[in-house]
């Protein structure tokens, strides 16, 4: 049997929500699964990650595959605990990313004079 750490999505449509989890590689995404490890939530600003580290370095060590998406929020969760914060380029990037929302949102001033 071979077995992995991946996400399971959860949520609603447009609401996602995932789990970490430990599941047979053969079975459906959001099938069943071995162990709940933690989860993801990427709606919230900054997105929640929580991972059980000693639950997850045990399977690990047994053998099981963490998938790449599960390797980076690793990554990303070692990195904001040495640090304290999320890192600058995430930030830059949520910044510019809610900059685009807003701006397509709201008229400049001028086409709002014209308008009006």
């Amino acid at each position: 049997m071979s077995v992995v750490i991946r996400l399971q999505r959860a949520g609603t449509r447009n609401r996602p929500f995932f789990r970490v989890v430990v599941a047979d590689s053969r079975r459906a995404r959001d099938g069943a699964f071995i162990e709940k490890l933690g989860y993801y939530d990427p709606l919230p600003e900054p997105d929640v990650i929580s991972i059980d580290r000693p639950k997850l370095e045990t399977w690990v060590q047994k053998g099981a595959q963490p998938s790449e998406s599960v390797r980076v929020l690793v990554r990303r969760l070692e990195q904001r605990q040495t640090t304290g914060t999320a890192t600058p380029t995430e930030s830059a990037r949520r910044k510019a990313a809610k900059a685009r929302r807003t701006a397509k949102k709201l008229p400049s001033t001028e086409e709002a004079a014209t308008q009006g």
